[in-house]
């Protein structure tokens, strides 16, 4: 185990969906409301997921995604290697995952942070992209 605790672009990747993670699927598996669910997304969206199987299951399943992803950011942090193939899959899940969150904010099924969020996955798959090339530069002919 390293004990490297300086930050990085894969710190921030964990952190970005770590915390978040977790907590949304205990909510899910709990079939609770979140308090702050107001700040975040419409009552008659967090109803339909509290009252919809398919879609407390389809978020669950993203979420836990999200925690997937998030712990293998924390490995590449804490022991710095492993990043490909992994990275290229996490850039493209980013891309795909903010441009669903921002289709959701464009038919108002979210509010503006969830669409912050998204913006927030399109820069962090643009900066592990930078930092993949970095490590593994692209062969050039």
């Amino acid at each position: 185990f390293s004990t490297r605790m300086n930050c990085s672009i894969y710190l921030l990747a964990t952190l970005q969906w770590g915390i978040l993670s977790p907590l949304n699927v205990l909510k899910l598996l709990k079939n609770t409301t979140s308090p702050w669910a107001r700040m975040w997304v419409p009552q008659l969206s967090e109803e339909c997921q509290r009252d919809c199987g398919i879609a407390r299951m389809w978020a669950t399943m993203f979420w836990s995604s999200q925690l997937m992803f998030a712990f293998g950011y924390l490995y590449i942090h804490v022991y710095n290697q492993g990043k490909e193939p992994f990275v290229w899959v996490g850039i493209f899940q980013k891309i795909l995952i903010g441009a669903f969150l921002l289709k959701a904010y464009m038919e108002e099924v979210v509010y503006g942070p969830i669409a912050v969020a998204g913006a927030l996955d399109w820069l962090m798959a643009f900066f592990l992209f930078l930092d993949l090339r970095k490590t593994i530069p692209l062969k050039r002919d």
